[in-house]
């Protein structure tokens, strides 16, 4: 009898594909953190005046 143990031989794609898996969550954690997780910073904080508008 073989002692040794048959040790099955680890795919490429699905190491791939649970890489690309857990990028794709890591990236959409951010951006919901980014925009629905902060507080919300107005654009602008003073709106520029009519005169300076339109040169």
């Amino acid at each position: 009898m073989n002692s040794k143990r048959c040790r099955r031989k680890l795919d490429l794609f699905s190491v791939l594909l649970i890489l690309v898996a857990l990028g794709m969550s890591a990236t959409l954690a951010y951006q919901i953190n980014v925009y629905y997780g902060a507080d919300q910073e107005p654009i602008a904080k003073q709106a520029p005046t009519s005169d300076g508008v339109g040169g």
